[in-house]
C-alpha cells in the first residue's frame, strides 16, 4: 500500500476545495467569539446552530484583514449601530480556504448589515414580547415619580465623561438645589454589562428606602456598545425595580430594551440631570404660587375685615342710640310690670297674713279661757298628764279671770 504525506494530503484537499470554491459564496452564521489584534486583523468564531435545540452543528473560523476591515467596519457598525460581537447572526460573503498548516478557514470579504439588523430587530421584538407576557414591561413605569427627587442612585462606569457631566449639571444648577448623590460603580459595555448592572441594583435595593430615583449613565462610549442594553436579565431587574429608573445611556437614534422598561428615558446623562432640576423647579414653583396665594387671600380676608369694622364703626352710634331707646321701652314696661307684680304680690301676702292672724286669734289661751277652759301649770309648764303628779305639787291653775293656787293631795 503506498503512502502519502500528511503535507500532500491537506495540499490535495486545498486544491480539491480550491476546485470546488472557485467564488466566494454568501452563508449565514452566529458569531460566537470576536478577536481584534494590534494590526488591525478581526478574527471570529463562527457556529450553525438548530434554533429549535441551540446545539451547534458547526463551527469555521473566520478572518477579515485589516485592509479589508477598515472599510468594512465602519459601514458595518453605522448601519447596524452595533459592533461585531458575540451572539450576532451575520451573513457573509466568504472565501473557502485551506491551508496546509493552519486548515480550513474562512476569508471574509463583506458582510451584508440588513441581515443582522433584521436579526437584531427579530431578537429585541422577542425578548420585549416575553417581558409584556411575563407581565412585568410596564411595572416600573407605572411607579408614581417622587414629588422631590433629591437623593439619587447613579450606576455608571465611574471613568465615564457622561457621569462627570451628569454631575457637573445637578451641581452647578442655577436654584442651587442640593442633590444627594451616590454612585454604584458598574461596567457599562461589553458582555460583562448585565451582570455588573444587575450586582449594582441589587446593592440599591439594600438601601431602597434611601433613594429617590436611579440613574443609569453610559454616557462617553460609542453608539455601537449598546447591544448590551437590549438583555432580558438587565431589563426584567430594571422593570421589577421599585424605584422610578431614568435611564440615560446617551443616544438618540436607537431605543433599547432598556429605554422600553424604564420610567423615563433621556437622551444623554445631563439630560438626566436636566429632568431631575426641571422637577424640584415646578415643585418649587408651585409652592411659591402656593405661598402667593395664600399672601394674597390673606390680604384681601384683611381687607375685607378693615372694611367691615368700618362699616361697624359709621353704624355704632345708630346701634347704640337704637339699643338705648330699646333698654328704655323695656325698662319702662318691666318698670309697669313690676309696679303690677308688686302690687298683686302685696294684695296677696296681706290677705294671708290676715289669714294667719285670725288662725293666731283662734288658737289664743284667752280665747279658750273664754269658752270655760282652764289652764294647769307645774313648774312654768301644762299638765296635760295626771299621772306626772304627785302629792306635794304645787300647781296654778289659770282661768280667764285670775288663777288658783292649789296643792296635790292625791
Amino acid at each position: 500500500m503506498e503512502a502519502i504525506s500528511l503535507y500532500e494530503l491537506n495540499n490535495r484537499i486545498k486544491q480539491t476545495l480550491k476546485a470546488s470554491f472557485a467564488d466566494s459564496v454568501w452563508i449565514t452564521a452566529e458569531i460566537t467569539e470576536v478577536q481584534l489584534n494590534r494590526s488591525g486583523h478581526c478574527y471570529l468564531q463562527l457556529a450553525d446552530k438548530r434554533e429549535q435545540e441551540d446545539s451547534i452543528v458547526a463551527t469555521a473560523r473566520g478572518t477579515i484583514w485589516a485592509f479589508t476591515f477598515r472599510t468594512l467596519r465602519p459601514y458595518f457598525e453605522t448601519t447596524t449601530g452595533r459592533q461585531l460581537e458575540k451572539g450576532m447572526k451575520v451573513l457573509l460573503n466568504v472565501e473557502v480556504v485551506f491551508h496546509e498548516l493552519y486548515g480550513y478557514s474562512l476569508n471574509i470579504r463583506d458582510i451584508d448589515p440588513t441581515y443582522t439588523i433584521g436579526d437584531l430587530e427579530r431578537k429585541k421584538r422577542e425578548i420585549l414580547a416575553q417581558l409584556e407576557a411575563d407581565g412585568v414591561i410596564d411595572m416600573n413605569r407605572e411607579l408614581e415619580f417622587p414629588v422631590l427627587p433629591k437623593t439619587i442612585a447613579v450606576i455608571s462606569s465611574p471613568t465615564a465623561a457622561g457621569l462627570g457631566d451628569f454631575m457637573n449639571q445637578l451641581q452647578t444648577n442655577p436654584y442651587g438645589y442640593r442633590f444627594q448623590v451616590k454612585l454604584f460603580p458598574a461596567i457599562m459595555q461589553g458582555d460583562k454589562t448585565t451582570d455588573s448592572v444587575i450586582a449594582a441594583l441589587e446593592r440599591i435595593y439594600e438601601y431602597e428606602s434611601v433613594f429617590d430615583v436611579v440613574v443609569i449613565i453610559r454616557g462617553g462610549g460609542s453608539q455601537t456598545d449598546l447591544g448590551c442594553f437590549d438583555s432580558y436579565e438587565m431589563a426584567a431587574n430594571i422593570a421589577q425595580f421599585p424605584l422610578p429608573v431614568i435611564a440615560g445611556i446617551g443616544h438618540e437614534r436607537d431605543e433599547t430594551i432598556v429605554d422600553r422598561v424604564a420610567h423615563m428615558r433621556v437622551k444623554t446623562p445631563t439630560a438626566a440631570a436636566e429632568l431631575l432640576i426641571h422637577q424640584v423647579t415646578e415643585v418649587a414653583e408651585h409652592l411659591e404660587e402656593l405661598s402667593m396665594r395664600i399672601q394674597q387671600g390673606a390680604y384681601m380676608l384683611l381687607d375685607l375685615e378693615r372694611r367691615r369694622l368700618e362699616t361697624l364703626q359709621t353704624r355704632i352710634p345708630n346701634l347704640v342710640h337704637r339699643k338705648l331707646a330699646d333698654a328704655r321701652f323695656s325698662l319702662l314696661a318691666a318698670k309697669k310690670d313690676l309696679s303690677q307684680v308688686t302690687k298683686a304680690l302685696v294684695a296677696r301676702q296681706s290677705h294671708r297674713l290676715e289669714l294667719l292672724q285670725q288662725r293666731i286669734a283662734d288658737a289664743s289661751p284667752d280665747k279658750l279661757l273664754s269658752r270655760g277652759y282652764s289652764i294647769t301649770i307645774k313648774d312654768g309648764k301644762a299638765v296635760t298628764d295626771a299621772s306626772s303628779l304627785k302629792p306635794g305639787d304645787r300647781l296654778t291653775t289659770r282661768l280667764l279671770k285670775g288663777e288658783v293656787q292649789s296643792v296635790v293631795e292625791k
